[in-house]
């Protein structure tokens, strides 16, 4: 994947929609070099930045924290289109970016950089969450076996079987489309996901082995709002934030 090193275009996309959120630095380490971009989206629609989005001469690149030290650790490389062309992952060992399946890279939860020890407005994290469910600070995050690789899906904010603790986290990316991850059985992992794209359609998965999810049940949500299943299936694959951006 071409990782730009000209991080110095601040005109960057979409940034009038988040003028109250978190605007922190983010380091990008590009060839031995490093550059402060500005986080200016907010990619898990919590109300904070997480993201910084830098555009190119033919796209632009989205640079994220996820694992909250202040440097970039995920990159994703889109065409003028919207259109994603690579994605990559900093390894720390070797100062490279390693080119990575866009479906397998984790990503940015919380704050991003604002997440980091010492950040002044690490406070503002539960501030900026409109839940109104107190507990929901204090649920543990959701981990989702991914191909490969293990993604933090963030903290269960939902209870699903009404018995007072949260069990599902939810995420919703920049097309609509939304993603609950549930854990059935109080593990930390994921054992459900159920994917609601922007046009209705409802995919429900169950995790059944190593990195593996199968489709279990695929139907639309119907114009009065109710679900209507079209049937079963078979299928296995995966899901990502970042594919379906």
């Amino acid at each position: 994947m071409y990782v730009d090193d000209d991080t110095s275009a601040d005109d960057t996309t979409d940034t009038d929609t988040t003028d109250t959120a978190g605007h922190d630095e983010l380091t990008v380490e590009v060839d031995g070099e490093e550059y402060e971009v500005e986080e200016n989206y907010d990619m898990d629609r919590d109300g904070a930045n997480d993201t910084a989005v830098v555009e190119t001469g033919d796209g632009y690149v989205a640079y994220a924290d996820t694992d909250s030290d202040g440097t970039a650790d995920v990159a994703v490389q889109y065409d003028e289109d919207g259109n994603i062309v690579a994605g990559a992952e900093y390894d720390e060992t070797t100062g490279e970016w390693q080119e990575e399946n866009v479906e397998t890279l984790p990503t940015p939860t919380g704050d991003g950089a604002d997440g980091t020890t010492g950040s002044d407005d690490s406070s503002d994290t539960t501030d900026t969450r409109d839940s109104g469910d107190d507990s929901s600070s204090d649920s543990e995050s959701i981990t989702v076996d991914m191909p490969g690789e293990d993604v933090d899906a963030g903290p269960a904010t939902y209870d699903t079987d009404g018995d007072g603790d949260n069990d599902t986290a939810v995420v919703t990316d920049t097309d609509g489309t939304t993603y609950a991850f549930t854990d059935t059985d109080g593990d930390g992992d994921a054992d459900q996901a159920v994917v609601i794209e922007s046009d209705g359609d409802v995919t429900v998965a169950e995790h059944t082995g190593d990195g593996e999810w199968t489709v279990a049940e695929e139907g639309h949500i119907n114009s009065d709002g109710s679900y209507e299943s079209d049937g079963s299936s078979s299928t296995s694959g995966s899901d990502s934030a970042w594919a379906e951006r």
